[in-house]
């Protein structure tokens, strides 16, 4: 992508960044409920099936939640009823790199890409997911961001993934 035509200011890259630095904080603690409310309710958490995916209805994805979706995602977190869920699913969440890529201060909007590792642990072992974000963010009238679209591009998408018990 290119670079943004006009740089931000460092008060508003430091404020992105903290937004992903305290959701990935948010997915640590196991604080679902934290999470979701992160999202506006047309939001989308998106992780796609193929590396350079540009469609996330016509075509599979490995996960395409809308609002629906991801509250089934969090009930089924939050009661750990299913059996690939039996033991505590403890995860770290480091996220670097971070870019903003496009900026419309006057709308409120922001895209911001950045670079992550996820630790994943459970009762039998951990996974470790590599990849990057895209995060489309919309600045509501509190001053507060919101994700519009958090979109998961895993680095070995076209090979073994693993269970992926936890949120990205």
């Amino acid at each position: 992508m290119p670079p943004l035509q006009e740089p931000i200011s460092p008060a508003l890259y430091l404020a992105l960044s903290q937004f992903l630095y305290d959701e990935a904080a948010l997915l640590d603690a196991r604080d679902w409920d934290g999470w979701g409310q992160l999202f506006l309710p047309e939001g989308t958490y998106w992780v796609p099936a193929t590396r350079g995916q540009t469609d996330s209805l016509n075509h599979i994805s490995l996960i395409n939640d809308n609002a629906l979706l991801r509250e089934v995602r969090l009930c089924r977190l939050k009661n750990g009823d299913a059996t690939s869920l039996q033991g505590r699913t403890n995860s770290s969440h480091l996220v670097s790199n971070i870019s903003v890529t496009a900026a419309d201060d006057f709308r409120g909007r922001y895209t911001l890409r950045s670079c992550f590792v996820v630790a994943q642990f459970t009762s039998w072992g951990t996974s470790t997911f590599h990849g990057g974000y895209t995060h489309e963010l919309l600045r509501d009238v509190d001053g507060a961001f919101r994700i519009s679209l958090k979109r998961v591009d895993l680095v070995n998408v076209d090979g073994p993934l693993g269970d992926v018990l936890t949120i990205l």
